[in-house]
């Protein structure tokens, strides 16, 4: 080449520093990608039980540092005439010191029941299994909800069954 004109090397040299830029970020862009696409394969999809936990106000995200939790021995989600969510819930509570309808009543911030009512129709036909015609009403907290509980004779103390049914948007 003739003095005083530039050489190959430093175009060569500015394309590959510029190369090995867009090689590192598109690394980065696909690390990222990854990461979010994992964490988001992680979280456990949201179920029926999910949303009608929800939707009566029980589910453990609405209610958090309690450090325990009750899971719905049966959990169903359908629509009203009007189309507005119905949640029908039944949790079996065992019984004895550490899980019991007290500690129910006092893990979601329950009042004490009231006096007894019919179960709703809807109610019992939406749950598997032989749902009683009655239970203590618990006082009205939440709009759209109302929560039933039968205690059931066992030795164990505390044992007993909530029902739950929830409406909402």
């Amino acid at each position: 080449m003739a003095p005083g004109t530039s050489d190959g090397r430093a175009w060569t040299r500015w394309l590959l520093g510029v190369f090995l830029t867009a090689c590192v970020l598109v690394t980065v862009g696909c690390v990222w990608w990854g990461v979010v696409e994992m964490r988001r394969s992680f979280d456990r999809p949201e179920t029926d039980y999910d949303r009608a936990e929800r939707l009566a106000g029980l589910h453990y995200k609405q209610h958090p540092g309690k450090g325990r939790y009750y899971i719905p021995t049966a959990a169903a989600l359908s629509r009203a005439a009007d189309g507005s969510p119905v949640a029908y819930l039944h949790f079996g509570i065992a019984g004895g010191d550490y899980a019991n309808i007290d500690d129910f009543l006092h893990t979601y911030d329950l009042p004490k029941p009231g006096s007894v009512a019919p179960l709703p129709q809807d109610l019992r036909a939406a749950l598997p299994g032989d749902e009683p015609a009655e239970g203590l009403l618990l006082p009205v907290g939440q709009a759209g909800r109302q929560i039933f509980v039968v205690m059931r004779p066992s030795d164990v103390e505390g044992a007993g069954d909530v029902y739950v049914r929830a409406t909402g948007t």
